[in-house]
């Protein structure tokens, strides 16, 4: 996601996806680790002299620096970096042959297909760097890091969608967790009805792509081979989405307004959000602060995401989740995949992380600091869990900016009234003009 085109309050957004392993961090840029790079043959080098540059957020800062601390014999300068400047900063870097981190924490998943783009040529493959038993306990979580057979990165975290609800609330008013999105929308007409001013989704902001779309298949962005691209808004995986969600806004069950906008805020501190299919970090980061909902102990649960009419997986979308890269430039490859190969799968590290983790063995030690905290009405893990495996592989990276289309087209005809139906024709113009004109083949 790109803070600068993140629609109303971006700040508070900003903060909340930092928090979340999400991508907007805005901190001091860091400096050059000096020249260096794969030889003419593809040697992979690994000079254990070298010291590793490391680019982090500060999320993931204390992570670099507790494996600096256990391994005293790999030399790091750790520091973190401005997100808005990252692409210009890289840029300036291939034109004057120096200054590339050997290792990069990118909270954008989806920015991986810009570090392998031939005008980035950036990110190094994993194959030979990572154990195959390794990357096989990640299941298909690496599976956006993955470009024409070959692995480009790691991912920290996983950002899949669960269906968050106030249980006692539910059972107050005699309602079901909706296991379809029909009868989702039989629960918002229903809620609109019996239980004016409550809420049960949001649709105002860029996370309705993530939630709804994504969890949907429509192809927004579906990558068919090197830069090729099939967009298509007219797809049934899209305009169901439309017309699910139109309705539901306009008899006020699902908000206009967006996940981190005071307005929402306000509803969660008022107690009236039922029900808001969304992140798996939602909970500790939505539901849990004193700043944005303030809900109370006991109260939150989750449950496994509604299927589509005449599917059998009940698809997730990714809300964030990031990445590690390492440098081809990099002097010590295999020093620096020994780095984020330790913080992606080190139970030490990864159990107190904020965010589900993306290696399986990590995310069931994970997994122990949520099933005693009194803050949930019942353990969320098992719905995560289900949900860990089950994001839809329709979106894929590309090197153009699909949130800030949607964003720019989308948001703006939700909060205006005219809905998301209205806007999908827009979109449809936007998001091929965008791929063009980054050299993709758009069918």
């Amino acid at each position: 996601m790109r803070s600068t085109l993140i629609s109303a309050r971006p700040l508070t957004l900003r903060r909340a996806l930092t928090c979340a392993a999400a991508s907007l961090v805005v901190l001091v840029a860091g400096c050059s680790s000096g020249t260096g790079g794969t030889k003419s043959d593809g040697t992979i080098t690994s000079d254990s002299g070298e010291t590793l540059l490391v680019w982090t957020d500060p999320t993931r800062q204390a992570g670099f620096e507790q494996f600096q601390k256990s391994h005293p014999d790999v030399k790091m300068k750790i520091e973190t970096y401005d997100g808005n400047a990252l692409l210009t900063k890289m840029k300036l870097f291939n034109r004057t042959g120096k200054g590339w981190p050997d290792i990069l924490f990118d909270g954008r998943t989806t920015r991986i297909a810009q570090w392998t783009d031939p005008s980035m040529d950036y990110a190094q493959p994993l194959d030979a760097l990572v154990p195959q038993d390794v990357r096989q306990q990640f299941g298909s979580s690496n599976d956006p890091c993955t470009e024409n057979g070959k692995l480009y990165c790691l991912r920290n975290d996983l950002a899949q969608t669960v269906t968050w609800y106030n249980k006692p609330l539910m059972e107050q008013f005699g309602y079901q967790v909706p296991k379809t999105w029909d009868e989702y929308k039989a629960l918002g007409e229903r809620v609109a009805k019996e239980h004016p001013g409550y809420i049960i989704g949001s649709a105002g902001s860029l996370f309705s792509y993530y939630d709804y779309f994504w969890a949907s298949g429509c192809p927004i962005q579906q990558v068919t081979g090197p830069k090729k691209v099939h967009i298509d808004m007219k797809d049934p995986r899209c305009t169901r989405v439309a017309d699910l969600l139109d309705p539901l806004i306009k008899n006020g069950s699902v908000t206009g307004v967006g996940l981190f906008d005071p307005e929402m805020a306000e509803l969660g501190k008022q107690g009236k959000v039922l029900m808001l299919p969304g992140a798996s970090w939602l909970g500790d980061f939505l539901f849990k602060p004193d700043n944005l909902f303030a809900t109370p102990k006991g109260q939150i649960a989750a449950a496994p995401y509604p299927s589509w009419q005449g599917e059998s997986t009940n698809w997730s979308g990714s809300v964030g989740g990031g990445i590690y890269v390492v440098s081809k430039h990099s002097k010590n490859m295999k020093g620096a995949a020994e780095v984020i190969q330790w913080m992606t799968t080190s139970n030490d590290y990864q159990k107190t992380a904020p965010t589900y983790p993306a290696y399986g063995p990590a995310a069931k030690a994970w997994a122990e600091r949520l099933k005693d905290d009194p803050f949930y009405a019942a353990d969320p893990f098992p719905a995560m869990e289900q949900q860990a495996s089950k994001v839809n592989p329709v979106e894929s990276p590309t090197s153009y900016d699909v949130e800030g289309a949607f964003t720019e087209v989308v948001v703006p005809s939700v909060r205006s009234g005219a809905g998301i139906g209205a806007s999908l024709d827009a979109l449809q113009t936007r998001l091929v003009n965008l791929a063009k004109a980054d050299g993709y083949v758009v069918e």
